[in-house]
């Protein structure tokens, strides 16, 4: 084709046609335009399905993320349940005319906490690559993002509890004898972790237990600590109970989006 477009060349510029060598040189130069704005298309429309493809493995990727923080919140939730029945129980014995000091051990010193796990590669790698752009949908990349950040808000809430007001319950149900901690051979912590020693036969433990409930200020005061454990486990399954709406609203979204 060059060959044959450069003979014709030839042939005018022999043959002294100016006017027509002008009209084949502009004619040369527009197919030579042409031929490059449909390379250019062309390759923009490979990177437009190259972009495309990448899109919908991100968004399937987070789906498979977000499948498994669900988990993550069904156990946190089934956690903080159990945690505020716990407290609920404990509550009630307290406040009984004979405090079962035997009941009051197994419900107290089940009170454990949960740390809650993001799991979030995929909009780790969203962010980190700078491929955030590839979700094309801008309505739907702004609720990704503010989903996450949900997330990390959730996350903050519960570990910021954990180290803090949870720890120090955990630390006075034992400085202050509330439980005999040497009741039971097992004691598995949220995560199953196991914390089990051999129990020890301590005599006088339920009898000290007892003693110290009878003071009526510090029974109040041990009252007043397990209300805000169980408020604290309410204030978390509302935050769970919301992230999972979340979740199944995010999941929506991306699926419309996929379809």
């Amino acid at each position: 084709m060059i060959k044959f477009f450069r003979h014709i060349r030839l042939q005018l510029l022999k043959e002294s046609k100016a006017g027509k060598y002008l009209l084949y040189a502009i004619g040369e130069i527009v197919l030579v335009v042409i031929g490059i704005l449909i390379a250019l298309q062309i390759n923009n429309w490979n990177n437009a399905n190259i972009d495309s493809q990448k899109e919908k493995e991100y968004l399937s990727n987070l789906m498979e993320d977000i499948d498994t923080q669900k988990i993550t919140v069904t156990n946190q939730i089934k956690h903080e349940r159990k945690i505020r029945l716990a407290c609920e129980k404990a509550l009630n014995l307290l406040n009984s005319k004979h405090i079962n000091t035997d009941s009051l051990n197994i419900n107290l010193t089940t009170i454990t906490r949960k740390s809650f796990v993001i799991n979030d590669p995929t909009f780790q790698d969203l962010k980190t690559s700078g491929n955030m752009l590839l979700i094309s949908n801008n309505e739907l990349r702004n609720k990704i993002i503010s989903f996450y950040q949900y997330l990390e808000f959730t996350a903050l809430v519960i570990n910021v509890s954990n180290e803090t007001n949870i720890a120090e319950f955990r630390n006075l149900l034992i400085t202050e004898n509330v439980v005999n901690m040497n009741y039971t051979d097992s004691l598995t912590v949220a995560g199953g972790v196991d914390f089990s020693l051999k129990s020890i036969d301590i005599p006088w433990a339920k009898e000290l237990q007892e003693t110290k409930l009878k003071d009526k200020e510090h029974l109040l005061m041990i009252l007043n600590h397990i209300s805000q454990r169980g408020r604290t486990s309410s204030v978390h399954l509302d935050i769970m109970q919301r992230l999972e709406q979340r979740i199944e609203n995010m999941k929506n979204d991306i699926q419309k989006h996929l379809e």
